[in-house]
């Protein structure tokens, strides 16, 4: 990861906690392509315990389905990496933590493909505010695994200051 994409992605975490913070809002995490990286910027932050309650890695489908509660009817009609599955990660994520926003992020990193319609790069977002319903968002990265998954925190960060900017 370049010195560049680190500044960013620190300044974009900076942002969100200063929003989180004067907007008196918790967040809490749901991650599966990227393998807990968004957590870990977001406590690079000192004072991230203020805003953040922490997250789950749900890498594996048995993950999803235990400790997220994502129905495995779901994942196996639509996928692990499908807007639903996203949604319902995020909405799973805000029970267990109790988060005024949550957001989860599962996509295909790479270097293989799921033998489907659904290429490398390929990521789905799931955000969730207080009682609002869940969004999902989906985007295809290009790079690498590391680009696609550091692509993926960037745009997590992006997605959750636009939603308390809104």
């Amino acid at each position: 990861m370049s010195e560049q994409s680190i500044e960013e992605i620190n300044s974009l975490v900076i942002s969100l906690a200063d929003l989180l913070v004067s907007q008196k809002k918790t967040l809490a995490v749901a991650e599966s392509c990227t393998g807990g990286w968004l957590a870990k910027v977001l406590t690079d932050v000192a004072g991230s315990s203020a805003w953040f309650l922490g997250g789950v890695v749900s890498y594996s489908n048995e993950a999803k389905n235990k400790l997220l509660t994502v129905p495995m009817e779901m994942i196996d009609q639509y996928g692990a990496v499908s807007e639903p599955v996203a949604k319902s990660m995020a909405v799973g994520a805000q029970g267990a933590f109790s988060s005024t926003l949550t957001l989860a992020i599962t996509g295909i990193a790479g270097p293989l493909g799921d033998a489907t319609d659904k290429p490398v790069g390929l990521v789905y977002f799931g955000i969730k505010t207080g009682d609002k319903e869940a969004a999902s968002f989906r985007e295809v990265f290009k790079g690498d695994r590391n680009e696609v998954r550091m692509q993926a925190v960037n745009m997590a960060l992006l997605l959750l200051i636009e939603e308390l900017t809104g």
